[in-house]
């Protein structure tokens, strides 16, 4: 398996899950465009967020790409389980 398709363990992808679905509720977007915006099948979007498959860090990564949001957390607990902006372009985040 390539390293960009390595699985996330089960919690990181439940994590994840939740974190993709209040984002789309937040910014009231359908999982069909989070798909086409992150370039994946919905296929693939829908069974990772059901929880019947892990979420892979290359469909993480691009899920991130799209919401410009880091949705896995620090292992130092960094983030506190909040969301963190990621910056695009090499921006850097507001103060």
């Amino acid at each position: 398996m390539a390293a960009s398709d390595k699985e996330l363990s089960a919690q990181q992808s439940r994590d994840v899950a939740a974190t993709i679905r209040e984002e789309l509720a937040r910014r009231h977007i359908s999982r069909q465009h989070l798909a086409e915006q992150a370039k994946i099948s919905l296929s693939t979007l829908e069974k990772a967020l059901g929880g019947h498959r892990p979420f892979t860090l290359a469909t993480t990564g691009r899920l991130e790409q799209a919401l410009g949001l880091s949705l896995r957390q620090a292992k130092s607990g960094e983030t506190n389980g909040t969301p963190v902006a990621a910056p695009s372009n090499g921006d850097v985040a507001p103060d």
